[in-house]
C-alpha cells in the first residue's frame, strides 16, 4: 500500500522593509532597511482562497472552534493568517470577533496584507483578558476581493 500521510513542514514568513531616505546637504543617504524571518514548524494543513464579495455587509471568511469540522479550523492549530487585500482603491475592514463581547477589527489598505499568529482579540482598551475568536470577518465594497490564506498545525 502506497505511503498517504501528510509530512508536515515549515512555513518561512519573511518581512522586507526597503527605505533610503536622501539628504539635501550631504550625499550620504539614511538607510532604514529591514528584513525579519520567522519559521512556523510543522505546518500540514494549509487553506488559500481568493474571495469576492457580493455586498457591503460584514462577511464571515472562516471560523474557528475547539475542534475540526468541515469549514472551521482547530483554534489551537492555527498558527499564521494572511488578508491580503486585492483591491486597488478600497480599504477592507479586517478583524478577528468572538461573536459575543469582543471584535478586534482595523483597516486594511489597498493593495496590502495584514497578519495574525493567533485567533484571540480584545474589544476593550485594557486588553487585558483576550478571548478566543471565533471568527475572521471581512467588511468592503461590493465586488472586493481579497486573498485569506490558513496555515495550521
Amino acid at each position: 500500500m502506497a505511503d498517504t500521510d501528510i509530512n508536515a513542514a515549515s512555513l518561512t514568513v519573511t518581512i522586507t522593509e526597503a527605505l533610503s531616505v536622501g539628504h539635501d546637504v550631504t550625499a550620504d543617504a539614511r538607510d532604514f532597511a529591514q528584513t525579519m524571518t520567522h519559521t512556523f514548524a510543522s505546518i500540514a494543513n494549509v487553506s488559500k482562497r481568493v474571495l469576492k464579495l457580493e455586498n457591503t455587509n460584514l462577511t464571515k471568511v472562516a471560523t474557528f472552534s475547539t475542534g475540526e469540522e468541515v469549514g472551521t479550523f482547530k483554534r489551537a492549530s492555527v498558527k499564521y493568517i494572511r488578508v491580503t487585500n486585492l483591491d486597488g482603491t478600497d480599504a477592507l475592514q479586517v478583524g478577528l470577533d468572538d461573536e459575543a463581547s469582543d471584535a478586534a477589527y482595523t483597516s486594511l489598505a489597498p493593495a496590502s496584507s495584514i497578519m495574525y499568529t493567533g485567533v484571540v482579540c480584545e474589544g476593550g482598551n485594557g486588553g487585558t483578558t483576550l478571548d478566543n475568536a471565533t471568527s475572521l470577518k471581512v467588511k468592503g465594497v461590493a465586488g472586493h476581493q481579497l486573498e485569506v490564506f490558513i496555515a495550521s498545525v
